[in-house]
């Protein structure tokens, strides 16, 4: 979970050269639904973050079939905005779960429900196929009436601890558990928020299993720190320094971070258990 800047881009321009791209009549349809698209980034833009409540704007059926193809079916002018989007460094990595390559644009609001924000580039969000294909359609938590995902082009995400890890030993093997926790002094209302995007991305399990996956790649350094002298607190203060590296780039509550700081908590770790994520060498 993290926050990632808008792309510096104009909308209304983007909107004019995809429809002028467009063949008949699906040119003339989008052309004809321009005010209405406009007006609705204005709303959009008025309302963030919290625009999980917007009106939908009052399109045709075959200016939202239109709009739709818009994206789905790509001109020049499309196809150079996903590259934007997607191409810039700050957002290699997919903002809503912080693990995992973002390779596709979700839609914020979803498209299908909202066909006017189909190519509105502060609606497009760098995403991994699977935080895509799990936020899916979803916008708000029918109990809570709270947005079940963060905006990351808007929500700030708070800087307050919220994230926690429990490390243990446990015959042999490391065991990981994710979990959220409200602060004192957070919003009950913010921390619905987090708990959702975290329970419906599926981030404690995810979470767990690249951590094993990149303890794996951590294990020579924590055999040469561990040395033939046997020495876990050198252990423990490499894991901090490497925590202390996560959280200056990423916040204190990056993934890694909150499990460098428990592992180094964690004298059987420290003190050997370490063995436990070594990786058996694979040769082609």
């Amino acid at each position: 979970m993290r926050s990632i800047p808008l792309l510096a881009v104009n909308a209304t321009d983007v909107f004019d050269e995809i429809a002028a791209a467009k063949r008949q009549p699906r040119r003339g349809q989008m052309q004809a639904a321009r005010v209405e698209v406009l007006s609705s980034y204005q709303g959009y833009e008025d309302s963030v973050p919290e625009v999980g409540e917007l009106d939908k704007a009052p399109l045709t059926d075959p200016q939202k079939e239109a709009m739709l193809h818009a994206f789905t079916v790509e001109t020049e002018s499309m196809t150079a905005l996903r590259g934007d989007l997607l191409k810039r460094i700050s957002v290699a990595r997919c903002p809503f779960c912080g693990i995992s390559e973002s390779s596709t644009l979700d839609h914020y609001l979803p498209k299908e429900q909202y066909p006017e924000f189909s190519v509105f580039p502060k609606n497009l969000v760098p995403s991994c196929a699977v935080c895509n294909t799990r936020k899916r359609d979803r916008i708000l938590d029918e109990g809570t009436n709270v947005r079940m995902f963060l905006h990351p082009c808007y929500d700030v995400i708070p800087d307050m601890e919220f994230l926690t890890v429990r490390a243990r030993m446990e015959a042999d093997a490391l065991i990981l558990s994710y979990r959220l926790t409200r602060p004192t002094g957070m919003a009950l209302r913010t921390f619905r928020h987090l708990r959702s995007h975290f329970n419906e991305l599926d981030l404690a399990d995810r979470y767990r299993r690249m951590g094993l996956e990149h303890l794996g790649g951590q294990y020579p350094a924590l055999r040469r720190a561990y040395g033939s002298g046997e020495d876990a607190e050198r252990v423990a203060e490499k894991l901090i320094e490497g925590a202390v590296d996560f959280e200056e780039v990423s916040g204190p509550n990056y993934w890694l971070a909150k499990l460098y700081r428990a592992l180094a908590d964690n004298d059987d770790f420290c003190d050997g258990g370490f063995e436990t994520v070594k990786v058996q060498a694979q040769h082609q």
